[in-house]
């Protein structure tokens, strides 16, 4: 009998924290920056993904880790949410609110007066595992070239963390730790787009 508690016990603290089933996050945001003084229309290209992600048979961009107690990995964050559409989005949000009128295209016109062209490098979470509470942390990295009268003008390189720490690893707390990291990141870019484009 004590032999049969002990195994379940063993069993029990080997598997606690074990998560097998990958978990599906939805890329989302929020307006963060409330930058001003944008004027005219600004074309932005479809970015180019450089990020080197995998996907699930089921076509799902594999986007992060899922560990047990033991840092192990054990499952993959997963999203059915296009990764360019959603930086493009946000720039959208926040270049609209500054004042552009923000035109998205395939790619920009030889002769485009503004525009944006993105390259994609990083998009990542990996579970952080605490002692008390389990962290998501955030990489997200792209370039942005902007673009005037035809000619690029300034090349921003972007590198953004988001962090975000809960009781559970949760597909939720990894999702708003990828928000934090976009909003990081608009943070860094929304300004110097500005200063470029109307300077």
């Amino acid at each position: 009998m004590l032999k049969t508690i002990a195994i379940i016990l063993t069993g029990a603290i080997l598997f606690t924290g074990c998560a097998f089933v990958d978990q599906r996050v939805d890329l989302t945001y929020e307006r963060t920056v409330n930058a001003k003084g944008g004027t005219g229309e600004v074309y932005i290209a479809k970015p180019k993904d450089n990020t080197g992600l995998s996907k699930k048979p089921s076509g799902e961009i594999i986007i992060g880790t899922v560990k047990n107690t033991y840092g192990m990995k054990t499952a993959d964050v997963i999203t059915s949410n296009d990764i360019g559409d959603w930086i493009v989005k946000a720039l959208i949000q926040e270049l609209s609110f500054a004042g552009y009128t923000v035109m998205p295209v395939i790619e920009l016109p030889d002769d485009v007066p503004n525009g944006i062209d993105l390259t994609l490098l990083r998009v990542f979470v990996d579970q952080d595992v605490g002692f008390w509470t389990v962290g998501a942390i955030s990489d997200i990295q792209f370039t942005v070239e902007i673009w005037k009268n035809g000619v690029k003008v300034k090349i921003i390189n972007v590198m953004a963390k988001g962090d975000e720490r809960s009781v559970m690893g949760s597909a939720e707390t990894k999702g708003i730790s990828l928000k934090k990291a976009l909003q990081s990141a608009m943070q860094q870019a929304i300004p110097e787009i500005i200063k470029t484009l109307e300077y």
